[in-house]
């Protein structure tokens, strides 16, 4: 990913992480040359990740989410994934298409997608070994433990101690690298 001036150096961890999802075409700069690769990613740049992963298949736009206009960028790329039960959005009809992405969402939207590829993943253990596992949202839960067993997230180290961090958001670099793990380890 030489093309920005910004991407990871190649010694950097994620350098490959970045590389896949630029040369696949899953993600693209922010203008001017640059990735961002520090930069957080909306709940609908995510979404739409995994549409292109899909070849942005024919959608019909039913305006299922009040704050998804049909004429946005997002807006097949949403309506995609709920019709597919990959999102639910936020409850009231909303989507919250540029909110920024937490890792718990992450965890659920990546699940939820091996769901509708694969049928349900076989899940098991828990997240006892996590000093903040009761951070982990319901609806999350079960999805953190895939997405950790398979190492596709892997928690933040802080003195040694490793957290989960699920309403953390993550950086554009972070995302790149958990969807290489995940696409390449199915």
């Amino acid at each position: 990913s030489a093309i920005f001036s910004d991407a990871p150096a190649k010694d950097h961890w994620a350098h490959e992480g970045v590389d896949y999802a630029v040369e696949n075409g899953l993600m693209q700069g922010v203008g001017d040359g640059k990735f961002a690769p520090e930069g957080t990613l909306t709940r609908a740049q995510l979404v739409t990740i995994l549409y292109r992963v899909e070849n942005e298949p024919a959608v019909e736009l039913k305006g299922t989410f009040s704050d998804v206009p049909a004429d946005s960028w997002y807006a097949k790329a949403v309506e995609w994934a709920e019709a597919n039960g990959i999102v639910q959005g936020i409850g009231g009809g909303k989507f919250a298409p540029e909110a920024v992405i937490t890792r718990e969402q992450i965890a659920t939207i990546l699940y939820r997608y091996e769901e509708f590829k694969n049928g349900a993943p076989e899940v098991e253990g828990d997240l006892k070994a996590f000093p903040d596992a009761a951070d982990v949202s319901d609806f999350a839960a079960t999805a953190m433990v895939w997405a950790i067993e398979n190492e596709i997230i892997t928690g933040a180290s802080e003195n040694n101690v490793t957290y989960l961090k699920p309403l953390d958001s993550a950086t554009r670099e972070q995302i790149a690298t958990i969807i290489m793990r995940y696409l390449e380890g199915e």
